[in-house]
């Protein structure tokens, strides 16, 4: 069994938004850090119960205004034909899962009016989320200034409780545009450096290259000042701001690594190194016969299920029918127990980087080739991709050194 590491909470234009499990870390802190450190800076003598209520508020603006800041890059990729997977929220904010626009790279661009009409899109994405922020930020500020002027003013504490929300939301959105403006991948500014640099020098491995660099400049430069604030006494608020630079270190160092296998594996497609040579199940077997005549004699840890006319049905791992008890073996069958096929399945013209963008979000690192009937053609595994990859690196290795 895996076990999930996000829930989904719920589904907007057919997006799912999940939560991952390091939110209710930032939750706490961030109810926390309102409730003790923001609030009473501001408004003195509340009761605990007020700070409290205000602590767990804000950190519920916080991720609804993450959530509208993810939702608004969404809606802008869906404007251009790309499939957005999901968004998730997490110990640092949000992200969302769209298709990347590095398919939009040298796979596509070839022409002046594409590489202009690559920018736009790539531009007013990743605009999109700070633009949010800044309207959600003017929506919070106006209705604070009509409570602060007494238009909704009352002494009752559900009314201050209220206004402290208010310049609260006012706050984390106006933060939140700004932070995302940095020319800093995973940032939006990040994106947007990079969008500027293509329509510049037409050339979108050097846009992203640079990007990312300053990416990684910048997260030293948020990991040293968070140093030196810890070093002048406030340990907490350095550790936030050392905490923001390793993240951002992290995602810009993955994001080239990333592009740069991207890069490697550009015009590969799966039926160029798919493997033919496939052991399968019929879905009618047994799991205690598959144990014994296919699990134990051959020693992989699963196997694609096919119908009596070869379609692809699904897969059967090791461990679903390892963990099927001993009394059932014999009657139960691999039908039962497979992973379904759907979300394993590619064409084979699909490229290779796209099969192992794939496989991040499936619980096998494996793809099935199939033709439009589902009938099976061959697979390819996360190894065979990576396999691919480092001979293409050595290849273009000697082809520089000659």
């Amino acid at each position: 069994m895996i076990i999930p590491t996000s829930f989904q909470i719920a589904k907007v234009k057919g997006i799912p938004i999940r939560l991952h499990f390091t939110l209710l870390v930032t939750f706490v802190l961030i109810s926390w850090t309102v409730a003790v450190r923001f609030t009473p800076n501001i408004y003195p003598g509340l009761s605990s119960v007020e700070y409290w209520t205000v602590g767990i508020l804000g950190a519920i603006v916080l991720f609804f205004s993450v959530t509208l800041h993810e939702l608004s890059h969404s809606v802008m990729a869906m404007r251009y034909g790309l499939h957005v997977r999901e968004i998730i929220l997490f110990i640092f904010g949000g992200v969302s899962n769209i298709e990347d626009l590095d398919a939009f790279g040298d796979r596509k661009i070839n022409t002046g009016k594409e590489v202009s009409k690559e920018f736009k899109k790539e531009f007013k994405i990743a605009v999109a989320g700070p633009v949010t922020s800044f309207i959600l930020a003017a929506i919070f500020s106006l209705l604070f200034l009509l409570i602060s002027q007494g238009t909704l003013q009352s002494e009752s504490g559900l009314n201050r409780v209220a206004g402290i929300i208010l310049l609260y939301g006012t706050i984390v959105n106006t933060s939140l545009g700004i932070f995302n403006l940095l020319p800093a991948f995973p940032l939006d500014g990040g994106r947007i450096l990079r969008a500027v640099i293509f329509k510049w020098k037409h050339d979108y491995e050097k846009a992203t290259k640079i990007a990312a660099k300053t990416g990684v400049i910048i997260s030293y430069a948020f990991m040293a000042v968070g140093f030196i604030i810890m070093l002048f006494g406030d340990f907490f608020g350095g550790t936030w701001i050392l905490l923001v630079g390793w993240f951002l270190n992290n995602g810009a160092q993955s994001y080239l690594s990333q592009h740069n296998l991207t890069s490697l594996l550009e015009g590969v497609r799966v039926r160029d190194i798919m493997n033919t040579n496939i052991i399968s199940l019929k879905e009618t077997f047994t799991v205690g016969y598959c144990l014994r005549e296919y699990f134990n004699k051959h020693a992989k840890d699963s196997f694609p299920v096919l119908d009596e006319q070869g379609r692809l049905r699904g897969l059967v791992t090791f461990k679903d029918a390892f963990n099927t008890s001993e009394a059932n073996r014999q009657s139960a069958y691999v039908r039962e127990i497979m992973i379904p096929a759907n979300n394993l399945i590619m064409p084979p013209f699909g490229h290779a980087d796209e099969a192992l963008m794939k496989m991040t979000n499936q619980p096998v690192r494996k793809i099935f080739i199939c033709d439009d009937e589902k009938k099976l053609l061959g697979l390819v595994s996360k190894t065979d991709i990576m396999d691919t990859a480092i001979q293409r690196k050595e290849y273009m290795k000697k082809v520089k050194n000659i």
